[in-house]
């Protein structure tokens, strides 16, 4: 008897690490299948938010990493805590994408160890045993971690910003439900210090990742809605301090959001559509389907690669336009009762079942509501559907406890139902990462699974001209300009093709001008695709010799170069021509023009008498720089934007610049003299 004792003791706690060590090898798995992925290149956003890492060379001193920091305007924050964690990959740009998708595998891998936390927590909150709870937050994690639709999310390397966001709102969420739980046990003081900080500082961190952290309080209520007080047990734990603490710290919070949120919604009735092609009404409509989408996508782990590109979606413009609209509506109006019912459900598995579906819904809120952004992205799921898998893993846990007894293996069907879900997550997401890290392979994908999508046919369309398969590119472009002949991106991407044969389709230029006049200028893809037109045309004659002036002129003519970003772009190009012309006056009134547009870049001024100068006009370039004040000189507000201006301004980085270029000019003056 005595031999058997370290046996004895050596089970139970083997039986207590199983489930750490499961969750360890599932964090292998998914690194394993994500790590196909990482050869995959930069894509779209990525560029314009990663370039300022080389705004103002290596960065290696800390004014520096100031700079980069306050330099975002992807949202109101600015999201400096994401464009910190790109300090770990790269202090200079052009970088190399690699580093920079596998320490966005890591962070995914990170969120799948918090939320299995979490799960675990909510799953204790529920009724389960501690051992049944940690190996339902194991599997409810290892089932989101191991999901092939989070492929777009991890390895689309500007949406760490959505994961990072993700990684606070988890370890808030986790913080506040262990503060839970010890004020269930009476442990007051130590509760409300770990549910006070956890939510607090969770939210703080997550709005400075990505706005959409702001809902933290929102999810927080769903949870102690449909959880922590599902039995109404909030004053017989803590008493009327607890109610006060529940109103400032997370009803408050959360209705100021919602508040927020609400500001808008008179755009439902005005119809105002903010530069989209949808109103607001038109897409509240719209994505109550695109819901739907998104909910199958994540629980059937299909064989498609959703991609990035969504301006194929059919708009919603009524109830019964389509039909499936009504249809649609009606299933999240059934989901929202049920998540409200289910607060009363004795099953554990329907009160996961109910929480799943409401932290769902909440956190769709601020991205799929009624706010004019564009209609569809996967990663706006990755947060929202943290607890999707839940109810099911209560539900195979507890069937597997209930099968222990029964040692016959045809009665262990929930470990190897959980065993093979897991297996075929991680193939799939496999299979979608290894796309992802061809990226010929991947716009081939795109442009098949989207053949109504004007962007994914032009994407593909760019890499047949640049192996110099012009003839496919041109095909595949004129079958897609028969289906949306005014698509500015495929007109732009079919000029491209005609440039590089030397020979255009009979109606390009003027489909070309019609559609510069009417497309949304302002959309950051066609922006994009514009200027690289533009950059083209000099060396291109099968348009014409002064086609890149008349394509100014009609986008100039176009409402949309009302917006000063749009019309500074287009005003500067029209002033190279000019100086390339060698007229230099008039070269000078168009940079004149565009640098007294509001929201003037810091270093547009020095950039735009450079050019001058360069090309032998010292003088005009000066008067330019005596012509307009430095942005620095009149800071307005306390915007990310304006900190930004003001940081740069007390390390004098461009008052040090402009002074140089100013004595080099004068220099220059005097030598022609």
């Amino acid at each position: 008897m005595h031999n058997n004792e370290p046996s004895s003791r050596t089970a139970p706690t083997f039986r207590r690490m199983l489930p750490l060590a499961s969750l360890a090898a599932m964090l292998a798995l998914a690194w394993l299948a994500y790590w196909p992925g990482r050869t995959g290149p930069f894509l779209f956003d990525d560029f314009s938010n990663l370039a300022p890492l080389g705004d103002y060379g290596q960065i290696d001193t800390w004014w520096k990493v100031v700079a980069f920091l306050t330099s975002g305007f992807a949202g109101p924050t600015g999201r400096p805590l994401s464009l910190a964690t790109f300090l770990l990959d790269a202090r200079n740009w052009p970088a190399a994408p690699e580093a920079f998708k596998l320490t966005n595998v890591a962070f995914h891998l990170l969120n799948g160890v918090l939320l299995a936390g979490l799960s675990a927590a909510l799953a204790r909150a529920l009724g389960l045993a501690r051992q049944p709870a940690a190996w339902v937050g194991v599997l409810s994690a290892g089932l989101w971690l191991l999901d092939p639709f989070w492929v777009s999310t991890t390895l689309y390397v500007v949406q760490r910003m959505a994961m990072l966001a993700a990684t606070f709102v988890f370890a808030g969420l986790w913080g506040y439900a262990h503060g839970r739980s010890l004020l269930a046990q009476g442990r007051r003081r130590a509760a409300y210090v770990w549910m006070s900080v956890s939510l607090a500082l969770g939210t703080l961190l997550a709005v400075l990742s990505k706005e959409n952290g702001a809902l933290l309080p929102v999810l927080a209520w769903v949870l102690e809605a449909l959880v922590f007080d599902r039995q109404h047990t909030a004053v017989a734990q803590g008493g009327r301090t607890f109610l006060v603490w529940r109103w400032v710290f997370i009803r408050l919070p959360a209705l100021a959001v919602l508040g927020y949120l609400a500001t808008f919604l008179p755009g439902l009735w005005t119809g105002a559509m903010a530069g989209r092609d949808f109103t607001p009404l038109q897409r509240l409509l719209t994505e109550s389907r695109i819901v739907w989408t998104y909910l199958g996508d994540i629980w059937l782990a299909r064989t498609h690669d959703g991609g990035l590109f969504h301006d194929d979606i059919v708009l919603s413009t009524g109830l019964l336009q389509p039909l499936s609209t009504l249809l649609a509506v009606l299933g999240i109006l059934a989901l929202i009762v049920f998540a409200a019912l289910s607060r009363w459900a004795r099953s554990p598995v329907v009160a996961a079942a109910g929480v799943a579906v409401g932290f769902y819904l909440a956190g769709q809120v601020m991205e799929s509501t009624w706010l004019q952004l564009e209609l569809a992205f996967e990663h706006r799921n990755y947060l929202p559907a943290a607890l999707m898998f839940l109810p099911l893993a209560i539900w195979l846990v507890r069937a597997a406890q209930g099968r222990q007894a029964q040692a016959a293996p045809r009665r262990q069907w929930p470990i190897w139902f959980a065993v093979a879900l897991l297996a075929l997550f991680a193939l799939q997401t496999a299979r979608r990462a290894d796309v992802w890290g061809k990226p010929f392979q991947q716009a081939l994908v795109w442009a098949r699974e989207h053949p109504d999508s004007p962007r994914a046919q032009g994407y593909l369309a760019n890499f047949w001209s640049h192996v110099g398969n012009t003839p496919e590119a041109a095909r595949l472009l004129d079958a897609a300009l028969r289906e949306h002949p005014h698509s500015l991106i495929l007109l732009i991407n079919r000029a491209g093709v005609a440039c590089a044969q030397g020979q255009a389709p009979e109606g390009l230029r003027a489909s070309l001008l019609q559609a510069a006049r009417t497309a949304d200028l302002a959309d950051n893809v066609t922006q994009y695709q514009f200027g690289k037109l533009l950059d083209g045309l000099g060396t291109c004659t099968a348009l014409g010799a002064h086609f890149s002036q008349d394509l100014i002129a009609a986008a100039l003519a176009n409402p949309q170069a009302r917006q000063a970003t749009v019309q500074r772009d287009l005003l500067h190009r029209e002033a190279l021509s000019a100086l390339a012309a060698g007229h230099a006056q008039a070269a000078y009134a168009l940079d004149l023009q565009a640098l007294r547009l509001p929201g003037l870049p810091v270093g547009a001024r020095l950039r735009f008498a450079v050019e001058l100068a360069s090309a032998g006009h010292q003088q005009k370039a000066l008067d330019l720089l005596d012509a307009v004040p430095s942005p620095l000189a009149h800071i307005q507000g306390w915007s990310m934007a304006a900190l930004h201006q003001r940081w740069l301004r007390h390390v004098g980085f461009y008052q040090d610049s402009e002074a140089h270029l100013r004595k080099v000019l004068t220099e220059e003056i005097g030598e022609k003299k």
